[in-house]
């Protein structure tokens, strides 16, 4: 009996739900589901990449705007009032070194770096060569390898010029100038900011070379300053993080005791060293000279 009544209510509690069941199908009703998108109007919006680039490009020229501000400011306590690009070796209206003083110039602190321009041989020293003063240092490569940004700076000079052929002459915070010369292409413009180790142009032959290579310097205020004094040329990298300018590192300073003598047409170094009283082997030793030939119209350093 109890199972029979057991039957009965099982029976009874599932016909409303079988009944449910059939008149849902019978009706072909189909359950719908809230659409939390649907309020929502969706807007068709262009491709962003464009305006995030013209942002960043904006940002970075607010910077170097900044930068080129700042080195503005520090330029004219150096006396450059003009990137004139027709003066390639500018000189200070003053002298650089006064007798035996000693200017210590920063070239690395927490703030800057110094990538070598370009990691080739070593093809030719500062000195005299040729029967002429060599103020760079040469450096072996091939038409087209990338040349790079010493230190940060600012484009003073990007040109053509007839002796360096295509040259960047890069103004520095310390009041160091960089020469790359001989280039085939040129890959900045006056006035750019650039960072250490920023491509600037790509090696080359132009101008009075005799193949391709980088022609380098290093000028304090116009001054020319042997490169090898301040950087390793066979380990790449910088000999010092402060350098010393004085009548010893700082070639040409009015005011250093070293004279000069411009070679007239006949003279030879006999000649020359009997008039300043010193003697040939000493003129060599200061000119870097392998040999005792000369050249009428170029200067050598006579002590």
């Amino acid at each position: 009996m109890n199972r029979i009544f057991l039957k009965i209510n099982i029976l009874l509690l599932l016909l409303p739900v079988g009944g449910f069941l059939r008149a849902a199908i019978d009706a072909d009703t189909v359950l719908q589901i809230p659409n939390p998108y649907a309020d929502i109007e969706f807007v068709q919006v262009d491709e962003s990449r464009d305006d995030s680039a013209a942002m960043y490009w904006r940002w970075q020229r607010e910077i170097e705007e900044e930068e080129m501000e700042e080195l503005w400011q520090i330029r004219e306590s150096f006396a450059y009032t003009s990137f004139n690009p027709n003066v390639l070796h500018y000189r200070h209206p003053d002298d650089v070194i006064q007798d035996k003083d000693t200017v210590w110039i920063t070239l690395l602190d927490s703030a800057s770096v110094y990538t070598h321009p370009y990691k080739g041989r070593l093809t030719s020293p500062f000195g005299f060569r040729w029967g002429r003063m060599h103020y760079g240092t040469d450096v072996g490569l091939r038409t087209g390898d990338t040349i790079r940004a010493a230190f940060d700076g600012i484009v003073r000079i990007a040109q053509r010029n007839y002796s360096y052929g295509n040259i960047v002459i890069l103004f520095h915070k310390n009041g160091l100038e960089t020469y790359y010369a001989h280039m085939s292409q040129l890959l900045v413009q006056p006035n750019h900011v650039v960072k250490s180790g920023d491509p600037i142009g790509l090696g080359g032959n132009t101008g009075r070379s005799r193949g391709s290579h980088l022609h380098f310097e290093i000028r304090y205020l116009g001054a020319p300053i042997d490169a090898q004094h301040l950087i390793d040329f066979s380990e790449y990298c910088l000999k010092c993080e402060q350098f010393p300018l004085c009548k010893e590192t700082l070639y040409g300073s009015s005011n250093s005791g070293a004279r000069y003598h411009r070679i007239r047409q006949g003279e030879t170094l006999s000649s020359i060293a009997r008039k300043y009283r010193t003697s040939v082997n000493q003129i060599r030793i200061l000119n870097n000279m392998k040999s005792t030939k000369i050249r009428a119209g170029a200067t050598i350093r006579v002590r």
